[in-house]
């Protein structure tokens, strides 16, 4: 489980944002990208291309489960577990709601 992380906006493309995350003090990277035609948030490569199934919905909320059926494997070679995937996107979802436009910066710490 991840302590800490720095969402950063590295990329926009129209409506999608393409951001950088930085987890325990850089020990760990991911990208996620925020897409508002869209409406969701979903799991990237550092271009951002969709990997895995990970979606956070940014009309309700709802998380898509990462692997439903079957086993594609790509869980063991995300570099976010679910769980981590929603705390990042949920940070992400409710900056983006409450700025009005996609957050430059988000920082958080746990523990």
């Amino acid at each position: 489980m991840m302590m800490s992380f720095l969402a950063q906006l590295t990329e926009s493309r129209g409506a999608a944002h393409l951001y950088r995350i930085i987890m325990d003090g850089g020990e760990r990277f991911a990208f996620l990208v925020l897409d508002v035609d869209s409406r969701e948030i979903f799991s990237s490569n550092v271009e951002g291309d969709p990997v895995g199934d990970l979606r956070l919905s940014l009309e309700d909320g709802s998380l898509c489960p990462a692997s439903a059926v079957g086993d594609t494997g790509e869980e063991e070679t995300s570099e976010m577990s679910r769980e981590e995937f929603a705390l990042v996107s949920g940070s992400v979802a409710r900056a983006w709601r409450k700025e009005g436009e996609p957050p430059a910066r988000i920082t958080k710490f746990y523990g």
